[in-house]
Protein backbone atom coordinates (compact mmCIF):
# COMPACT_ATOMS: atom_id res chain seq x y z
CA UNK A 1 0.00 0.00 0.00
CA UNK A 2 1.46 3.29 -1.13
CA UNK A 3 1.12 6.40 1.05
CA UNK A 4 0.09 9.61 -0.53
CA UNK A 5 2.62 12.47 -0.67
CA UNK A 6 0.67 14.29 2.01
CA UNK A 7 0.78 11.37 4.38
CA UNK A 8 4.51 10.90 3.73
CA UNK A 9 5.12 14.52 4.54
CA UNK A 10 3.09 14.26 7.73
CA UNK A 11 4.95 11.10 8.78
CA UNK A 12 8.29 12.78 8.08
CA UNK A 13 7.26 15.82 10.08
CA UNK A 14 6.13 13.64 13.00
CA UNK A 15 9.45 11.75 12.91
CA UNK A 16 11.38 15.00 12.85
CA UNK A 17 9.41 16.28 15.86
CA UNK A 18 10.07 13.05 17.76
CA UNK A 19 13.79 13.18 16.93
CA UNK A 20 14.01 16.85 17.91
CA UNK A 21 12.27 16.20 21.21
CA UNK A 22 14.55 13.23 21.89
CA UNK A 23 17.52 15.41 21.04
CA UNK A 24 16.37 18.06 23.47
CA UNK A 25 15.92 15.52 26.25
CA UNK A 26 19.23 13.76 25.59
CA UNK A 27 21.75 14.48 28.42
CA UNK A 28 24.36 17.15 27.78
CA UNK A 29 27.89 15.77 27.91
CA UNK A 30 30.55 17.10 30.25
CA UNK A 31 32.89 19.84 29.02
CA UNK A 32 36.63 19.43 29.47
CA UNK A 33 39.09 22.20 30.31
CA UNK A 34 41.92 23.27 28.04
CA UNK A 35 45.24 24.27 29.61
CA UNK A 36 46.80 27.62 28.75
CA UNK A 37 49.55 27.69 31.40
CA UNK A 38 52.79 26.43 29.75
CA UNK A 39 53.25 22.68 30.05
CA UNK A 40 57.02 23.12 30.36
CA UNK A 41 58.84 26.31 31.19
CA UNK A 42 62.38 26.56 29.94
CA UNK A 43 65.02 25.61 32.48
CA UNK A 44 68.71 25.07 32.88
CA UNK A 45 71.05 22.86 34.78
CA UNK A 46 71.31 23.11 38.54
CA UNK A 47 74.57 23.62 40.39
CA UNK A 48 77.14 20.86 40.78
CA UNK A 49 76.29 19.75 44.31
CA UNK A 50 79.04 18.44 46.61
CA UNK A 51 77.61 14.94 46.95
CA UNK A 52 79.81 12.79 49.21
CA UNK A 53 81.77 10.06 47.44
CA UNK A 54 80.85 6.44 48.11
CA UNK A 55 77.78 7.49 50.10
CA UNK A 56 74.18 8.48 49.50
CA UNK A 57 72.62 11.80 50.37
CA UNK A 58 69.64 14.11 49.85
CA UNK A 59 68.74 17.74 50.47
CA UNK A 60 65.48 19.59 51.05
CA UNK A 61 63.83 22.56 52.71
CA UNK A 62 60.81 23.39 54.81
CA UNK A 63 57.79 23.74 52.58
CA UNK A 64 59.63 22.30 49.58
CA UNK A 65 60.23 18.70 50.59
CA UNK A 66 63.10 16.88 48.93
CA UNK A 67 64.90 19.04 46.37
CA UNK A 68 67.63 16.69 45.14
CA UNK A 69 69.13 13.31 45.98
CA UNK A 70 71.86 10.98 44.81
CA UNK A 71 70.56 8.43 42.28
CA UNK A 72 69.54 4.85 43.02
CA UNK A 73 69.19 5.05 46.81
CA UNK A 74 68.80 1.84 48.74
CA UNK A 75 67.61 1.43 52.34
CA UNK A 76 70.49 1.30 54.80
CA UNK A 77 70.67 1.26 58.62
CA UNK A 78 70.11 4.70 60.14
CA UNK A 79 71.45 4.07 63.65
CA UNK A 80 70.51 6.72 66.23
CA UNK A 81 68.75 8.92 63.68
CA UNK A 82 65.84 6.54 64.37
CA UNK A 83 65.44 8.33 67.71
CA UNK A 84 64.02 11.33 65.84
CA UNK A 85 60.98 9.20 65.01
CA UNK A 86 60.90 7.84 68.57
CA UNK A 87 60.68 11.42 69.84
CA UNK A 88 58.02 12.30 67.28
CA UNK A 89 55.68 9.43 68.15
CA UNK A 90 56.27 10.01 71.87
CA UNK A 91 55.08 13.58 71.48
CA UNK A 92 52.16 12.47 69.32
CA UNK A 93 51.07 10.15 72.16
CA UNK A 94 52.02 12.47 75.02
CA UNK A 95 51.88 16.05 73.66
CA UNK A 96 54.08 18.54 75.49
CA UNK A 97 53.49 22.30 75.19
CA UNK A 98 56.57 24.41 74.41
CA UNK A 99 58.55 25.59 77.45
CA UNK A 100 56.85 23.01 79.70
CA UNK A 101 58.54 20.13 81.57
CA UNK A 102 55.61 17.76 81.32
CA UNK A 103 54.73 14.82 83.55
CA UNK A 104 57.28 12.90 85.60
CA UNK A 105 58.64 9.50 84.62
CA UNK A 106 59.99 7.35 87.44
CA UNK A 107 62.92 5.13 86.51
CA UNK A 108 62.23 1.52 87.47
CA UNK A 109 64.60 -1.22 88.53
CA UNK A 110 64.07 -2.80 85.11
CA UNK A 111 65.08 0.50 83.44
CA UNK A 112 68.29 0.54 85.48
CA UNK A 113 69.02 -3.08 84.59
CA UNK A 114 68.51 -2.30 80.91
CA UNK A 115 70.91 0.63 81.18
CA UNK A 116 73.58 -1.61 82.76
CA UNK A 117 73.06 -4.32 80.14
CA UNK A 118 73.26 -1.85 77.22
CA UNK A 119 76.34 -0.22 78.73
CA UNK A 120 78.05 -3.62 79.01
CA UNK A 121 77.35 -4.16 75.30
CA UNK A 122 79.07 -0.90 74.42
CA UNK A 123 75.87 0.87 73.35
CA UNK A 124 75.25 4.60 73.57
CA UNK A 125 73.53 5.03 76.94
CA UNK A 126 72.59 7.64 79.54
CA UNK A 127 73.09 6.69 83.22
CA UNK A 128 69.86 6.19 85.22
CA UNK A 129 69.02 4.86 88.69
CA UNK A 130 65.92 3.16 89.98
CA UNK A 131 63.73 5.75 91.65
CA UNK A 132 65.16 8.65 89.62
CA UNK A 133 62.53 11.05 88.32
CA UNK A 134 62.82 12.49 84.83
CA UNK A 135 60.33 14.90 83.35
CA UNK A 136 59.16 14.14 79.83
CA UNK A 137 61.26 17.06 78.61
CA UNK A 138 64.39 15.73 80.36
CA UNK A 139 63.80 12.27 78.91
CA UNK A 140 63.61 13.79 75.42
CA UNK A 141 66.87 15.62 76.12
CA UNK A 142 68.47 12.32 77.21
CA UNK A 143 67.15 10.68 74.04
CA UNK A 144 68.25 13.27 71.49
CA UNK A 145 71.29 15.05 72.94
CA UNK A 146 73.64 12.31 74.22
CA UNK A 147 71.59 9.70 72.29
CA UNK A 148 70.63 7.21 74.98
CA UNK A 149 69.48 3.88 73.59
CA UNK A 150 68.12 2.94 77.01
CA UNK A 151 66.10 6.16 77.13
CA UNK A 152 64.45 5.24 73.81
CA UNK A 153 63.08 2.05 75.41
CA UNK A 154 62.09 3.90 78.59
CA UNK A 155 60.09 6.47 76.61
CA UNK A 156 58.53 3.79 74.40
CA UNK A 157 57.15 1.92 77.42
CA UNK A 158 55.99 5.12 79.13
CA UNK A 159 54.32 6.73 76.10
CA UNK A 160 53.00 3.73 74.13
CA UNK A 161 52.90 0.91 76.67
CA UNK A 162 55.65 -1.26 75.20
CA UNK A 163 58.61 -1.15 72.84
CA UNK A 164 56.68 -3.27 70.32
CA UNK A 165 53.73 -0.88 70.36
CA UNK A 166 56.09 2.05 69.86
CA UNK A 167 57.78 0.36 66.88
CA UNK A 168 54.37 -0.26 65.33
CA UNK A 169 53.45 3.38 65.83
CA UNK A 170 56.76 4.49 64.29
CA UNK A 171 56.10 2.44 61.16
CA UNK A 172 52.55 3.78 60.94
CA UNK A 173 53.86 7.32 61.25
CA UNK A 174 56.43 6.59 58.55
CA UNK A 175 53.66 5.53 56.18
CA UNK A 176 51.62 8.62 57.05
CA UNK A 177 54.60 10.86 56.26
CA UNK A 178 55.26 9.15 52.93
CA UNK A 179 58.52 7.50 54.04
CA UNK A 180 58.06 4.63 51.60
CA UNK A 181 61.59 3.23 51.90
CA UNK A 182 61.77 3.36 55.69
CA UNK A 183 61.31 0.49 58.15
CA UNK A 184 61.71 0.60 61.92
CA UNK A 185 62.67 -2.61 63.73
CA UNK A 186 63.50 -0.97 67.06
CA UNK A 187 63.22 2.36 68.88
CA UNK A 188 66.90 3.26 69.22
CA UNK A 189 68.38 2.39 65.83
CA UNK A 190 70.81 -0.18 67.25
CA UNK A 191 69.18 -2.79 65.00
CA UNK A 192 70.63 -2.89 61.45
CA UNK A 193 67.09 -3.75 60.29
CA UNK A 194 65.99 -0.18 61.07
CA UNK A 195 66.58 1.26 57.61
CA UNK A 196 65.84 4.25 55.43
CA UNK A 197 67.13 6.34 52.53
CA UNK A 198 68.34 9.98 52.62
CA UNK A 199 65.23 11.43 50.96
CA UNK A 200 63.01 9.82 53.59
CA UNK A 201 65.28 11.13 56.35
CA UNK A 202 64.90 14.66 54.95
CA UNK A 203 61.12 14.24 55.11
CA UNK A 204 61.41 12.92 58.66
CA UNK A 205 63.57 15.88 59.64
CA UNK A 206 61.07 18.35 58.20
CA UNK A 207 58.20 16.72 60.11
CA UNK A 208 60.17 16.55 63.36
CA UNK A 209 61.34 20.16 63.24
CA UNK A 210 57.73 21.30 62.95
CA UNK A 211 57.35 20.16 66.55
CA UNK A 212 58.66 23.04 68.70
CA UNK A 213 59.79 20.74 71.51
CA UNK A 214 61.97 18.62 69.22
CA UNK A 215 63.32 21.73 67.49
CA UNK A 216 64.21 23.18 70.90
CA UNK A 217 65.95 20.06 72.20
CA UNK A 218 68.06 19.22 69.13
CA UNK A 219 69.40 22.78 69.04
CA UNK A 220 70.94 22.46 72.53
CA UNK A 221 74.66 21.90 72.90
CA UNK A 222 74.26 20.25 76.29
CA UNK A 223 71.77 19.48 79.05
CA UNK A 224 71.80 18.65 82.76
CA UNK A 225 70.02 15.51 83.97
CA UNK A 226 69.36 14.35 87.54
CA UNK A 227 71.72 11.33 87.62
CA UNK A 228 73.76 11.64 84.45
CA UNK A 229 74.68 15.27 85.15
CA UNK A 230 75.87 17.34 82.20
CA UNK A 231 75.50 15.56 78.85
CA UNK A 232 76.90 16.90 75.57
CA UNK A 233 75.29 16.86 72.13
CA UNK A 234 77.08 14.50 69.76
CA UNK A 235 76.09 16.77 66.86
CA UNK A 236 79.35 18.73 67.00
CA UNK A 237 78.37 20.85 63.99
CA UNK A 238 75.74 22.73 66.01
CA UNK A 239 75.96 26.53 65.88
CA UNK A 240 78.14 26.44 62.74
CA UNK A 241 76.77 27.67 59.40
CA UNK A 242 73.34 28.13 60.98
CA UNK A 243 73.00 24.47 61.96
CA UNK A 244 70.22 23.89 64.52
CA UNK A 245 69.90 20.07 64.52
CA UNK A 246 69.00 17.31 64.02
CA UNK A 247 70.75 13.99 64.81
CA UNK A 248 73.85 11.90 64.21
CA UNK A 249 74.23 8.15 64.21
CA UNK A 250 76.89 5.51 63.75
CA UNK A 251 76.54 1.79 63.09
CA UNK A 252 79.12 -0.82 61.96
CA UNK A 253 77.06 -1.98 58.98
CA UNK A 254 77.30 1.34 57.06
CA UNK A 255 79.24 3.81 59.19
CA UNK A 256 78.03 7.30 59.99
CA UNK A 257 74.58 8.80 59.40
CA UNK A 258 73.76 12.49 59.69
CA UNK A 259 70.45 14.35 59.47
CA UNK A 260 71.15 18.09 59.48
CA UNK A 261 68.89 21.15 59.73
CA UNK A 262 70.15 24.69 59.25
CA UNK A 263 68.69 28.15 59.02
CA UNK A 264 69.81 29.62 55.73
CA UNK A 265 69.60 32.90 53.86
CA UNK A 266 69.22 32.01 50.20
CA UNK A 267 70.78 33.55 47.13
CA UNK A 268 67.95 36.05 46.64
CA UNK A 269 67.75 37.08 50.27
CA UNK A 270 64.88 34.86 51.41
CA UNK A 271 65.30 32.58 54.45
CA UNK A 272 64.33 28.93 54.84
CA UNK A 273 65.04 26.00 57.14
CA UNK A 274 67.23 23.65 55.09
CA UNK A 275 67.76 19.91 55.50
CA UNK A 276 70.35 17.38 54.42
CA UNK A 277 70.87 13.67 55.07
CA UNK A 278 74.03 11.64 54.54
CA UNK A 279 74.43 7.86 54.87
CA UNK A 280 77.45 5.65 54.51
CA UNK A 281 80.55 7.73 55.30
CA UNK A 282 83.17 6.05 57.51
CA UNK A 283 83.23 8.58 60.37
CA UNK A 284 80.93 11.06 62.09
CA UNK A 285 83.39 13.84 61.28
CA UNK A 286 83.18 13.03 57.56
CA UNK A 287 79.37 12.97 57.74
CA UNK A 288 79.29 16.33 59.55
CA UNK A 289 81.55 17.89 56.91
CA UNK A 290 79.42 16.49 54.09
CA UNK A 291 76.24 17.80 55.69
CA UNK A 292 77.71 21.27 56.14
CA UNK A 293 78.93 21.31 52.52
CA UNK A 294 75.46 20.47 51.23
CA UNK A 295 73.86 23.16 53.41
CA UNK A 296 76.36 25.73 52.15
CA UNK A 297 75.65 24.75 48.54
CA UNK A 298 71.91 25.24 49.08
CA UNK A 299 72.44 28.66 50.59
CA UNK A 300 74.61 29.73 47.67
CA UNK A 301 72.31 28.59 44.88
CA UNK A 302 68.69 28.07 45.95
CA UNK A 303 66.19 30.85 45.28
CA UNK A 304 62.50 31.37 45.96
CA UNK A 305 60.74 31.58 42.60
CA UNK A 306 57.29 33.09 42.12
CA UNK A 307 55.55 30.86 39.58
CA UNK A 308 51.82 31.59 39.77
CA UNK A 309 49.73 34.48 41.12
CA UNK A 310 46.24 34.25 42.57
CA UNK A 311 43.77 35.01 39.78
CA UNK A 312 46.23 34.14 37.02
CA UNK A 313 44.53 32.39 34.05
CA UNK A 314 45.72 28.81 33.58
CA UNK A 315 43.04 27.40 31.26
CA UNK A 316 39.44 27.61 30.11
CA UNK A 317 36.23 25.72 29.38
CA UNK A 318 34.62 26.16 25.96
CA UNK A 319 31.28 24.55 25.20
CA UNK A 320 30.11 23.27 21.78
CA UNK A 321 27.21 25.75 21.97
CA UNK A 322 29.52 28.75 22.24
CA UNK A 323 29.78 29.48 25.96
CA UNK A 324 33.14 29.86 27.71
CA UNK A 325 34.61 30.48 31.17
CA UNK A 326 38.19 30.92 32.30
CA UNK A 327 40.07 28.84 34.85
CA UNK A 328 42.41 30.66 37.23
CA UNK A 329 44.66 29.90 40.18
CA UNK A 330 43.06 30.45 43.57
CA UNK A 331 46.30 31.38 45.37
CA UNK A 332 49.94 32.31 44.81
CA UNK A 333 52.64 29.69 44.34
CA UNK A 334 56.21 30.40 45.39
CA UNK A 335 58.65 27.50 45.20
CA UNK A 336 62.20 26.84 46.28
CA UNK A 337 64.35 25.82 43.34
CA UNK A 338 67.63 26.20 41.55
CA UNK A 339 67.79 29.13 39.13
CA UNK A 340 66.60 27.91 35.75
CA UNK A 341 65.08 24.68 37.04
CA UNK A 342 62.50 23.39 34.53
CA UNK A 343 58.88 23.72 35.61
CA UNK A 344 56.28 21.22 34.40
CA UNK A 345 52.57 21.86 34.78
CA UNK A 346 49.40 19.86 34.21
CA UNK A 347 45.88 21.23 34.59
CA UNK A 348 43.93 18.58 36.48
CA UNK A 349 40.47 20.16 36.19
CA UNK A 350 37.43 17.91 36.23
CA UNK A 351 34.92 17.84 33.36
CA UNK A 352 31.90 20.06 34.05
CA UNK A 353 28.20 19.83 33.24
CA UNK A 354 26.87 23.40 32.97
CA UNK A 355 25.49 25.48 34.46
CA UNK A 356 28.46 26.25 36.75
CA UNK A 357 28.75 29.31 38.99
CA UNK A 358 31.78 31.61 39.15
CA UNK A 359 34.50 30.78 41.69
CA UNK A 360 33.59 27.08 41.71
CA UNK A 361 36.74 25.09 42.50
CA UNK A 362 37.25 22.59 39.71
CA UNK A 363 40.57 20.90 40.47
CA UNK A 364 44.20 21.89 40.59
CA UNK A 365 47.20 22.94 38.58
CA UNK A 366 49.86 20.31 39.28
CA UNK A 367 53.21 22.07 39.15
CA UNK A 368 56.40 19.98 39.35
CA UNK A 369 59.76 21.54 40.13
CA UNK A 370 62.60 19.09 40.60
CA UNK A 371 61.39 16.25 42.82
CA UNK A 372 58.47 18.18 44.31
CA UNK A 373 54.91 18.51 42.97
CA UNK A 374 52.55 21.24 44.19
CA UNK A 375 48.76 21.05 43.81
CA UNK A 376 47.50 24.60 43.31
CA UNK A 377 43.68 24.92 43.54
CA UNK A 378 41.95 26.39 40.48
CA UNK A 379 38.43 27.75 39.95
CA UNK A 380 36.24 28.98 37.10
CA UNK A 381 36.25 32.77 36.78
CA UNK A 382 32.81 33.30 35.21
CA UNK A 383 29.38 31.80 34.78
CA UNK A 384 29.34 28.80 32.47
CA UNK A 385 25.83 28.57 31.03
CA UNK A 386 24.09 25.49 29.72
CA UNK A 387 22.73 25.26 26.15
CA UNK A 388 19.48 26.91 25.18
CA UNK A 389 16.50 25.02 23.73
CA UNK A 390 17.38 25.74 20.10
CA UNK A 391 20.94 24.53 20.63
CA UNK A 392 19.69 21.34 22.26
CA UNK A 393 17.11 20.72 19.52
CA UNK A 394 19.57 21.13 16.68
CA UNK A 395 22.74 19.57 18.15
CA UNK A 396 24.43 16.73 16.33
CA UNK A 397 27.64 15.62 18.09
CA UNK A 398 27.31 16.64 21.73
Amino acid sequence: MRLSPGRLAAAALALAVVLALANELRPVGAVRATQSFPFVQSGGSGPALPWPEAAQAAIGARGAGVIAATPHPHPEPIASVAKVMTALVTLRARPLPPHQSGPTITVSAADQSEYERDQAQGQSVVPVQAGEELTEYQALQALLIPSGNNIASLLARWALGSVQACVARMNAEARALGLHQTTFADVSGVSPRTRSVPADLVRLGEAAMQNPVIADVVAQGQATLPVAGTVVNVNYALFQDGIVGVKTGNIPEVGAVYLVAANGELANGRSRLLFGAVQGLPTIEAALQAGRALVDAMKASLVVRHLVSAGQPVGSYRTPWGESAGVAAVEDLDVLAWPGSPVRAHLAARPLRPPVSPRTTVGSLEVTVGLQTYDLPVAVTGQLYGPGRLARLTRVTW
